[in-house]
């Protein structure tokens, strides 16, 4: 063994160097990323499984609202704890008729859901209506929605 090291100096040493050099990039890296391998959300959505919209309710959102006659379309998108619902409304609807939408979407959940979700309503026309588009958002420990400002 130490006839091979001492044959052999400049490839022990960089041998060596490289191991030392690899060790310090994991050092790095878990110092600067130590939670990697974690979920995104992290413990955010511990018990969503008990509270879970499904589909049914997500096509019985979006039916209740094509009913009715100020919709033109209305999709869902659920994003961790937040159900998006995009609504587009015909070109004649007022702002107060068009806010008024959000009850069929908290009428499809239960109150369970509701308190556990964040729901966000975006609310366009396809004219170029100054008004339009307008967001509500519900956070899950309040009752109402708020409404970006009345342009």
């Amino acid at each position: 063994m130490k006839n091979f090291i001492k044959n052999n100096k400049v490839t022990v040493v960089a041998f060596i160097i490289c191991v030392i050099f690899v060790v310090l990039v994991f050092a790095i890296k878990l110092t600067f990323f130590p939670n990697e391998g974690t979920a995104i959300y992290g413990d955010r959505l511990d018990g969503i499984e008990k509270v879970e919209i499904t589909d049914k309710q997500q096509k019985g959102i979006i039916k209740s609202l094509e009913d009715k006659d100020e919709v033109k379309s209305a999709d869902t998108d659920i994003k961790g704890r937040t159900l998006n619902v995009l609504i587009t409304v015909n070109d004649d609807v007022e702002l107060d008729p068009a806010k008024a939408l959000t009850s069929s979407v908290i009428d499809n959940l239960k109150k369970d859901q509701t308190s556990f979700y964040d729901i966000q309503v975006f609310i366009s026309k396809d004219n170029d209506d100054t008004r339009f588009p307008i967001i509500g958002y519900k956070h899950q420990d309040k009752d109402e929605f708020s409404w970006t400002k009345d342009r």
